[in-house]
């Protein structure tokens, strides 16, 4: 597979970057079936089995009790699945530098505008701040 201005990264996860009016999104869609697999896995095990089924059984729960934070198995067992399979996404040599380029690329209009709406606010605020502005004016 070769890279592309949108696929900058093509191994070992596929990263696309596209702009979003706000800044950009990466797809990491090849990582998170990654990650998906490591949870199916860990959850087949012995390990997790038993923690599995138990939570499976206590569904549905009555949305009324009050739960302290030791009561909460789906939450515990989110955290023990979460420590036991991949959370960083790796880049490699020259495609952590076209993934940086993309990324600066698609999000400096973004930075501008923000920035340029920023100073609009401001003086705005200043404005109001000096009794120039405001719903009477």
């Amino acid at each position: 597979m070769t890279t592309t201005p949108n696929t900058p990264v093509d191994g070992p996860y596929r990263i696309s970057v596209e702009s979003i009016p706000s800044g950009v999104t990466l797809d990491v869609e090849a990582f998170v079936h990654g990650v998906v697999t490591d949870v199916v896995e860990a959850l087949l095990t012995d390990k997790y089995a038993d923690r599995f089924d138990a939570l499976y059984d206590l569904q549905p729960r009555d949305p009324h009790v009050i739960e302290r934070p030791g009561d909460l198995p789906f939450e515990t067992l989110v955290a023990d699945v979460v420590a036991d399979v991949r959370t960083k996404l790796p880049v490699y040599g020259l495609q952590a530098l076209r993934l940086a380029g993309r990324i600066e690329q698609l999000a400096t209009p973004a930075i501008a505008a923000l920035q340029a709406q920023a100073e609009v606010h401001a003086v705005a605020i200043e404005s109001i701040v000096r009794g120039e502005g405001g719903a009477a004016a």
